[in-house]
């Protein structure tokens, strides 16, 4: 949940997220080490009378200060690829989403009760989509967060989604699941994700996509396989009572 004056990350809900933020410590660790050793040399040199001659040339500190960022390149490389790979090698996900991106709101194309698919009316049906925009909520929802729909995805179950847009540019970001890619008009982005716990988690547009941009916000729930299920199977009905009641319409 996002709040105020908090200078870290939220709260991380995916084992990607949380492998991030271990990421952003192990960074910051080396470089503030780097940092502080750098200013104490600099301050040294400026105060002290002292003079070592093979300290600006010399084949043993040209060896130093070449062999000592190579390795501190090797411990920042190897961490992240592991992250990035983590979050990347995904291969067989259980349900795959669609997020279409809009001026200024989002469509979502959700698979239907355990991948179910039938045909009626001479039309096929596999997934249900439906628009979730901004709405003034009440207070207990943050400020300009608020969804006329939520997003429902399933907890401790690997999901994909595909990112694109209809429009312009747009982002999609959920920092809490350490979520984030473009939206691009006539591309097609995939993230993946693996929640870790229920909850419901908000997120904004991260590109500025237009004069409406700040009211474009993400509500995700994450909820127990039953409950998914339960809501799933909502969305069934909705498309069987569209579909009986126009085809029996007197």
């Amino acid at each position: 949940m996002p709040s105020w004056l908090v200078l870290g990350f939220q709260d991380s809900s995916s084992m990607s997220m949380g492998e991030l933020s271990c990421l952003h410590d192990h960074v910051m660790t080396i470089m503030f080490s780097v940092i502080i050793f750098i200013t104490y040399v600099m301050v040294y040199l400026l105060f002290t009378t002292k003079y070592y001659k093979f300290l600006s040339e010399g084949t043993f500190i040209e060896t130093i200060w070449s062999m000592i960022p190579a390795f501190l390149l090797i411990i920042l490389v190897l961490p992240s690829m592991k992250v990035l790979y983590m979050m990347e090698d995904l291969k067989s996900p259980v349900l795959s989403f669609k997020v279409i991106a809009h001026q200024w709101y989002w469509s979502y194309v959700v698979p239907l009760f355990k991948n179910f698919s039938f045909s009626l009316n001479s039309a096929s049906f596999c997934s249900y989509e439906f628009d979730s925009m901004f709405e003034d909520g009440s207070e207990e929802v943050p400020r300009l967060l608020t969804c006329s729909s939520d997003f429902f995805l399933p907890v401790e179950t690997s999901s994909r989604l595909f990112v694109t847009s209809t429009d312009v540019i747009h982002s999609f970001a959920l920092p809490s699941l350490g979520l984030k890619v473009d939206a691009l008009p006539g591309r097609i982005n995939q993230l993946f994700t693996n929640p870790s716990r229920v909850g419901l988690f908000f997120g904004q547009c991260s590109e500025i996509c237009g004069s409406n941009h700040s009211f474009m916000p993400i509500s995700l729930k994450i909820s127990s396989v039953y409950d998914y299920d339960a809501v799933s199977k909502s969305y069934l009905m909705d498309i069987l009572s569209d579909n009986f009641s126009s085809s029996y319409k007197f």
